[in-house]
């Protein structure tokens, strides 16, 4: 009798934080949120913001599934990852905490799905816009990336160049990789790319789903970082690029204080100015985290991979 009582006390406590959590939604960031709620372990970042910001940084973060924010330093937003419930949530009563999942959370695969989305065939052979390296890549499949508003999230940037888009144009799931620009157009699938992913249909136009997925541009595992040029060792000169960042895009770089800046549509960070091979450049996510590299450890990238 003692150890059903202590069992029937445990299920109570249980279904009591369920009740006492009274979920809101945010229709235009598609997430819900509670009061006085949190999520334990699974950190992926955190990053210092008011409370009315944390849940819609989450939902435009690659990878975040869930966060919960704090007074912490003055509010501190701690952005989660991996398959999550709101039954997982625990109360803490009196303390000022929010928390909150992503309505669309599919942690293995990126970001939402955009829908309806004009694909063309793009009939070149070439290194593309984004100028990747040469490597063992993981996906071999190129699009070049257009800015037509069907693709909402996905408008072309530099920060998409080398980055795993998995596309469904009616002939099943098919990761394809990032390695050009289309301003004006939807998704222009390379030759080997369309024929997968329409079966082989004549060249034309047709419609797909399309999200940024996790996945690593390379074989790999772990950051790379590029030059662009093959001047490794030029001290006042540096254009350089951090890839295979599980998903993790790019938005920022710093090198002695000065910000990189974009010389053509890809995903490398020029910097003018004395520097030496024991200098380090900070790579910036758009999750608010960040990594620093060594310019000693950023490999030759002037051979281009060729497309088609």
């Amino acid at each position: 009798m003692k150890n059903k009582l202590i069992s029937l006390n445990i299920l109570f406590s249980i279904l009591k934080q369920v009740v006492l959590i009274e979920w809101n939604y945010d229709l235009q960031n598609k997430l819900f949120w509670a009061f006085d709620c949190d999520f334990d372990g699974n950190d992926m970042t955190n990053v210092r913001m008011n409370g009315e910001t944390c849940g819609p940084t989450c939902s435009r973060t690659t990878g975040c599934t869930h966060f919960a924010w704090s007074k912490y330093q003055d509010g501190t937003c701690w952005m989660k990852y991996g398959v999550i419930s709101k039954t997982n949530a625990k109360t803490i009563q009196g303390r000022g905490f929010v928390c909150g999942t992503v309505e669309i959370n599919d942690p293995g695969n990126g970001g939402p799905s955009q829908n309806n989305v004009l694909a063309t065939r793009h009939g070149a052979t070439e290194m593309g816009a984004c100028e990747l390296p040469r490597s063992d890549y993981a996906v071999n499949l190129p699009v070049a990336l257009g800015n037509i508003d069907s693709l909402g999230y996905l408008k072309f940037d530099g920060k998409y160049c080398g980055q795993i888009l998995r596309i469904d144009c009616g002939n099943g799931d098919l990761d394809i990789i990032v390695t050009n620009s289309n301003l004006g157009g939807g998704l222009d699938l390379y030759g080997s790319t369309w024929d997968l992913a329409t079966n082989s249909k004549p060249p034309g136009e047709t419609r797909c789903s399309v999200k940024l997925t996790n996945r690593n541009m390379l074989k790999s595992s772990g950051y790379e970082c590029f030059h662009s040029t093959g001047e490794t060792n030029n001290l006042y000169y540096r254009n350089i690029g951090l890839f295979n960042t599980n998903g993790k895009l790019v938005v920022g770089a710093k090198f002695k204080g000065a910000d990189g800046a974009h010389r053509g549509n890809n995903g490398y960070w020029a910097f003018d100015g004395y520097g030496t091979e024991n200098d380090q450049v900070v790579f910036y996510f758009q999750d608010g985290s960040n990594h620093a590299v060594f310019l000693r450890d950023c490999k030759n990238g002037s051979n281009k991979q060729i497309w088609s």
